[in-house]
């Protein structure tokens, strides 16, 4: 695939796949993930995924799955300083002992959820004004948004292919989930409330994330 194919450098958008599986790619820019409706205050986030959020600071670790006892769905959590520009393993899942429900005071989290803990930077919105987000802002993409998008083949730029494929690749060499990557320039579905996806115009030069352990 030509890497000719017109992107912006969005170098803090997300391209990602989900459940090990090579299509669809869903792409989220990053004035939509990091977006004031998105951000919930440290308060409002589980004290489990808060913990789960100071473990990968320590370990390095770019992300790691939650999931619940009543069964195998749950949501990702990423922290986005540790993204880097090597393949980056998964930390280990975490099992919460109870339901979605009761995880959350004022808001409250749903099976298929992104939790962001964002680090220092700037965005740039769809208008061209800029805003900045701290290190350890913690943003909530709901899969009814992040599932609305999909980065269609002849859309996609060859690094960000490649490098889908080769987080694929290493996770069936491994048997461990490859969770992310920043390159250079079963009869399961998802809740029946998801739009049907629509072809973003333009591909973006993003981190790429393999959110192998989604169940639909």
């Amino acid at each position: 695939m030509s890497n000719e194919i017109p992107c912006s450098n969005d170098r803090r958008g997300i391209v990602f796949t989900i459940d090990r599986e090579s299509n669809p790619v869903y792409q989220l820019e990053s004035s939509a993930w990091a977006s004031a409706e998105n951000r919930w205050a440290e308060g409002d986030v589980p004290p489990e995924i808060r913990d789960k959020v100071a473990s990968l600071h320590e370990t390095g670790k770019p992300g790691a799955f939650v999931h619940f006892l009543q069964g195998d769905v749950g949501v990702y959590v990423i922290c986005e300083k540790n993204i880097k520009n090597l393949p980056e393993t998964a930390g280990d899942d975490l099992v919460v002992q109870e339901a979605y429900a009761a995880l959350s005071s004022e808001r409250r989290l749903a099976a298929y959820d992104l939790v962001i803990c964002a680090k220092n930077g700037t965005i740039r919105a769809e208008s061209g004004e800029t805003f900045e987000t701290r290190e350890g802002d913690y943003y909530v993409v709901h899969c009814q948004s992040w599932g609305r998008f999909v980065l269609n083949p002849s859309m996609r730029p060859g690094f960000v292919e490649t490098t889908k494929e080769v987080l694929l690749l290493l996770e069936g060499l491994h048997r461990t989930n490859f969770l992310s990557m920043s390159p250079d320039p079963t009869g399961e579905r998802l809740p029946p409330d998801v739009a049907q996806p629509t072809a973003v115009p333009v591909g973006i030069n993003c981190y790429v994330l393999n959110l192998s352990r989604f169940k639909r």
